[in-house]
This record gives structure tokens, sequence and C-alpha cells, in this order.
């Protein structure tokens, strides 16, 4: 798979993001897969996410904040967005994203929010709070509540 999602934040930096423990959707392990799959770190990480648990997992992901970028899609303007979210899916059926996954992406673009955060959203069972730890070693680190 052609990777599409980075690291938005700069180089140089040292960056993570820690999730408390939560309760995860049953098939949550796919979405950790795909997205592991479109990102490319440079910061060395061979993957975006790393679980630990099983029944409640915690989430460290290798950045707090994502950039996509799909050749011959332009999300820099909204125009024609629809068309551009067909193409979109159409690029991630094609590389075998599941459904989940790429309705995870759409809704980024569409909410203009890139924060990994908004994946574990997506992946979290609902009524929990989750304490989330931003490491930021630029611009100082932080911490907030996650209520899904």
């Amino acid at each position: 798979m052609e990777k599409i999602l980075w690291n938005s934040l700069e180089e140089g930096g040292v960056y993570q993001m820690r999730t408390s423990e939560f309760v995860p959707i049953h098939n949550f392990e796919q979405v950790i897969s795909d997205f592991d799959n479109m990102y490319e770190s440079y910061q060395n990480s061979p993957t975006l996410f790393t679980v630990h648990g099983n029944d409640e997992i915690k989430v460290i992901a290798d950045t707090h904040k994502l950039r996509l970028n799909v050749e011959g899609i332009d999300f820099e303007y909204y125009d024609n967005l629809d068309k551009k979210l067909e193409q979109l899916k159409s690029h991630l059926k094609n590389n075998k994203i599941s459904d989940l996954s790429s309705e995870i992406i759409c809704a980024m673009i569409e909410n203009e929010d890139f924060t990994v955060s908004a994946i574990i959203e997506r992946i979290a069972q609902p009524n929990q709070i989750i304490k989330i730890e931003c490491t930021d070693t630029l611009y100082g680190n932080g911490e907030y509540n996650l209520t899904v």
C-alpha cells in the first residue's frame, strides 16, 4: 500500500500520543492495521500504533496529529468535496482498506480533524472517558479527556 498518512508536526521534535485504558469495539484490530499500513513515520517508527492489552487496551501512537496526501486528489481546497471523497473511497477500497477505516478518514476530512484521537474515538465503545497524553518536545506536552 502506498503511504498516504504522515506526522504533520515539525521534523526535529519527538512526538507521541498515549491513551488510558479503554474498551475497544470488536473489530478495532482491522482499523489499527489499516492505519498502520497507510502511515509512514519520519521518526523511524515501523507503525503508527502500538496496542497493549486485550479486553481493555492502551494505545501508543507515533504522533498526535496526521497529514493526508493522496496523489491525484487535492484536499487543500474543499470544492467538489463529495467527488474527492468518492475518489478517496475508491482508492482505499482498491488498496484493501476496510470500510470503517475509510469512513474514519472521510470523517476526518469533513470535520477537518486530523488528530489521532479522532481515530481512537471511533475504535472505542461508547460511554467512556479516555485520558489522552501528548508528548511534544518542541512545543510542550499536553493532556485532555476524550469523551466517547
